[in-house]
C-alpha cells in the first residue's frame, strides 16, 4: 500500500529544494523538517507529518507500506498535473502497490484525486487541518494572508485599484457623471475577461511570442503584426460607432446595431490579423519541412469566408431598415461566396498534398 503526500504547487522543491518523488519515511521527515524551517506557515510540512503518523500507525498494525511525497509544479494547472501523473506512473512501476492513501491539506490538492484514482485504488483520503491559535483567526491575520496571496491580488486587488483610479480621474477632470459609466464599462470588460478565458488566451498568445522569439522563428515577427493589427481593429471599430452615435442627423442607433457597426468597421482588421498568424505558421513548418503545413493551407481561406460571413451579416443588420431587398441579396451573396472560398481552401490544401506526397514517392523510386 502507498502513502501518497501531495504537494501540488512544489513548495517542497522551491522552498526546501528537495527532488519529487520523495521515498520513504526517512526522507518525507527530512524534508518535512525542511519545508518547515523554510516557511513554518506552510502547510504541506503538516501534510507530510500526517502522511508520517498514517505510516506509522499502518506499519504497527503489520501493514506493508510505504510513504512518498509528490510534488507537481510551481504554475498550478497543466503543468502541475502532467508531473504529479509522470511521477505516479514510474512510481507505480516501482512499487506495483494495488491500494493507497492520499494526504492532503486542502481542495487544491485533492484536485489530482481523479489522476490518482485513475492508476491505483485509493482506500481513504486524509486531510490534514492545521490548528490555528485563536489570534491568527483574526481578521487582520486573514487580510493580512490575502494581501501576500498574489493570486488573489491579481484577480481581486488589480480591478478594485483600477476602478477607484477611474472614479479619482474622472472626480479630478470634473466630469462626476463620466464616472459610473467608466466604472461600469471597466467592470463589465473585466467579467467578460474572466467569463470568456481571454485571460489563457493572453497567455497563450504571450508564450508563443517568447517561443518563437528563442527559437527565431519568423512567427515572432507575425505576433507582432497581428496584434498591431487587432489593436487596429478595435480602433476603427471604435472610431465608427462613435461617428454613429454622435451624428445629430442620424436616428439614435440601438445595442445590436452598435455592434453591428463595429464588427463591419474592424472584422476585416481582425482577418488580416489571423491571417499575419497564419502565414508565419505556413513559412516556419515549409521552412522546418514540418507535416502541419498541409493542416494550415486551408486556414487563410477559412478566415476569409468567416470574415465575409461577419461582414455579410453586420451589413444585413445596418441595411436591412433602409433597403431590406438589397440587404438580404448581399447576404445571399456573402453565404455563396464564403462557401467557395471554403471549398476551394480544401481543394487546394489536398492539391498540395497529393503534389508533395507524389514527388516524395517518385524520389524514392529513383
Amino acid at each position: 500500500m502507498l502513502i501518497i503526500c501531495i504537494d501540488k504547487d512544489d513548495d517542497i522543491g522551491v522552498k526546501a529544494g528537495a527532488k519529487s518523488p520523495v521515498i520513504g519515511r526517512a526522507a518525507c521527515l527530512e524534508t518535512a523538517c525542511r519545508l518547515g524551517t523554510a516557511d513554518p506557515e506552510d502547510s504541506d510540512t503538516n501534510t507530510i507529518f500526517g502522511g508520517i503518523q498514517v505510516y506509522d500507525e499502518l506499519r504497527s498494525q503489520g501493514y506493508e507500506v510505504e510513504i512518498v511525497c509528490i510534488a507537481g509544479h510551481r504554475d498550478v494547472g497543466l503543468k502541475s498535473d502532467r508531473s504529479i501523473a509522470m511521477q505516479l506512473d514510474n512510481l507505480i512501476l516501482k512499487f506495483p502497490a494495488d491500494k493507497a492513501i492520499v494526504v492532503s491539506d486542502g481542495a487544491e490538492d485533492e484536485s489530482v484525486m481523479p489522476i490518482i484514482q485513475s492508476r491505483i485504488k485509493v482506500e481513504s483520503v486524509k486531510r490534514v487541518v492545521v490548528k490555528q491559535a485563536q489570534n491568527l483567526e483574526s481578521t487582520y491575520y486573514i487580510i493580512k494572508q490575502l494581501v501576500n496571496d498574489p493570486k488573489v491580488a491579481r484577480v481581486i486587488f488589480i480591478p478594485l485599484g483600477v476602478t477607484f483610479l477611474v472614479y479619482a480621474a474622472s472626480s479630478l477632470m470634473s466630469m462626476p457623471n463620466a464616472a459610473p459609466v467608466a466604472i461600469a464599462t471597466l467592470i463589465g470588460s473585466y467579467l467578460l475577461y474572466r467569463g470568456l478565458s481571454l485571460d489563457e488566451i493572453i497567455e497563450t498568445f504571450i508564450s508563443n511570442l517568447k517561443s518563437s522569439f528563442s527559437e527565431a522563428k519568423l512567427t515572432f515577427v507575425t505576433y507582432l503584426i497581428s496584434l498591431i493589427l487587432m489593436i487596429m481593429a478595435v480602433i476603427q471599430g471604435a472610431w465608427a460607432v462613435w461617428n454613429e452615435v454622435n451624428d445629430t442627423n442620424a436616428v439614435p442607433p440601438g445595442y445590436i446595431d452598435l455592434a453591428a457597426i463595429f464588427f463591419n468597421s474592424s472584422i476585416w482588421w481582425f482577418v488580416g490579423a489571423f491571417l499575419a498568424i497564419v502565414i508565419g505558421w505556413i513559412i516556419d513548418a515549409y521552412m522546418d519541412e514540418d507535416e502541419s503545413l498541409y493542416r494550415y493551407l486551408a486556414t487563410p481561406f477559412f478566415l476569409i469566408a468567416a470574415g465575409l460571413l461577419v461582414w455579410g451579416g453586420t451589413n444585413y443588420i445596418i441595411d436591412m431598415s433602409i433597403a431590406w431587398d438589397m440587404a438580404t441579396k448581399n447576404l445571399g451573396l456573402s453565404i455563396l461566396g464564403a462557401v467557395i472560398i471554403s471549398y476551394v481552401g480544401v481543394q487546394f490544401a489536398n492539391y498540395v498534398r497529393r503534389i508533395t506526397q507524389y514527388r516524395t514517392v517518385e524520389v524514392i523510386d529513383f
